[in-house]
């Protein structure tokens, strides 16, 4: 993947559950050397590597590897059908003279098994308010902004920002500060 962080980001994965259930399509039938076939019922479960990433976010470099993998036998690398879920966001300008970001989201499912390796992937495209001049190179990290970090390097919380001005008077800015729960500010 050739995405570069931080105009490109990993999607976050959550509620995916500890086992799945799938049924095989007839890809499975055509490919003689799986113990498959067509309407084939199997259980995968999570492997050893899903949902954890395999690499650093280090800016001006490519986006590391993150997906939630499901094996018939658990396993990342030794199994008969392997099912990973991926993902990622990029910003860029939709035309040379645009004068906003848009945001462009892929999602994609790879299942893997002996004789097949096929790919399904969504493309959604967002406006955003970002203007074209803005420095997406690098993360915002500014005073007056919010910034959680997760130092312990486990994955169980995700970074996240929130920069802006409120005139004062008790609004209020409600949210989920992404894995690390919901979140309140009074200006």
């Amino acid at each position: 993947m050739s995405e570069i962080y931080p105009l490109s980001m990993l999607c976050r994965f959550e509620g995916f559950p500890a086992r799945i259930r799938v049924v095989c399509g007839r890809a499975f039938s055509e490919a003689r050397a799986t113990p498959f076939s067509f309407g084939s019922r199997v259980t995968l479960s999570q492997t050893p590597q899903s949902g954890v990433l395999r690499g650093t976010l280090t800016p001006g470099e490519p986006l590391p590897t993150l997906e939630v993998i499901y094996a018939d036998t658990g396993d990342d690398d030794t199994f008969d059908l392997k099912v990973s879920h991926y993902g990622y966001g990029r910003f860029y300008l939709p035309k040379a003279d645009s004068p906003r970001y848009a945001l462009a989201v892929v999602k994609g499912i790879r299942v893997e098994a002996t004789g097949i390796r096929r790919s399904f992937e969504t493309l959604d495209r967002w406006d955003t308010f970002l203007p074209a001049g803005a420095d997406l190179s690098r993360p915002v990290v500014t005073p007056g902004s919010l910034w959680l970090q997760d130092a312990s390097g486990t994955g169980s919380h995700g970074a996240t920002w929130f920069l802006g001005t409120a005139p004062a008077g008790g609004n209020i800015l409600a949210g989920r500060l992404q894995l690390a729960g919901d979140a309140y500010l009074q200006v």
